[in-house]
């Protein structure tokens, strides 16, 4: 194969020519690390792997035979794929599916954990009595009317309560996680972990 304009001449870098290699370095790089990351499906390990066939590249340079420096790269990346592929070889299969569905699913527990403990603690800064109620209407699905009749109090002063509740909720969250908030209150088959401590 012919070099378009854009290649390198493996000659060159043969002949200790750092320009050359750091050249085919910012040509390639990017698109190596694509293609490794098809085999790995893991970004940070295929660009471990780009550096080090370049690394191998300039230590080896004048004992290789490189007719393409472009045919060389890939063959070279995709032979370490391989290779670390087949150091995983029983759990190839379970990590290339599950292990990016298992790495979402930890970021969202751990994002949902977060959410959770900003959430209880915003409820248990709400003052005593309009915390009780909040929590009497959202987490145990009482009535307004259950609620007023349990602690001897009006409709009309659980209501104004809820809404002191929200109206504080939404000062000390932001407006996404006041929407989490109020998706998971108004679900009836979801129960957070709150107190009243």
């Amino acid at each position: 194969m012919t070099h378009t304009k854009d290649s390198v001449s493996f000659e060159d870098i043969k002949n200790n020519n750092e320009e050359a290699f750091n050249k085919a370095f910012d040509l390639y790089y990017s698109r190596l690390c694509f293609f490794t990351d098809k085999f790995l499906h893991d970004f940070d390990l295929s660009r471990s792997v780009v550096q080090q066939v370049f690394v191998d590249m300039w230590i080896k340079r004048d004992k290789l035979q490189v007719t393409s420096l472009q045919s060389y790269l890939f063959q070279s990346v995709r032979n370490a794929s391989l290779d670390i592929l087949k150091h995983r070889k029983a759990e190839s299969k379970y990590l290339s599916t599950l292990e990016t569905e298992e790495s979402a699913q930890l970021a969202d527990l751990m994002e949902e954990a977060e959410l959770a403990d900003r959430i209880n603690q915003a409820i248990q800064k709400l003052p005593e009595k309009c915390r009780e109620i909040f929590i009497l209407c959202r987490f145990e699905e009482m009535k307004y009317a259950e609620i007023a009749i349990r602690l001897n109090i009006s409709v009309k002063t659980v209501e104004m309560q809820i809404g002191i509740a929200l109206k504080k909720l939404r000062k000390e969250l932001s407006d996404y996680q006041m929407i989490q908030l109020l998706t998971v209150i108004f679900s009836k088959k979801s129960k957070l972990p709150y107190r009243v401590l």
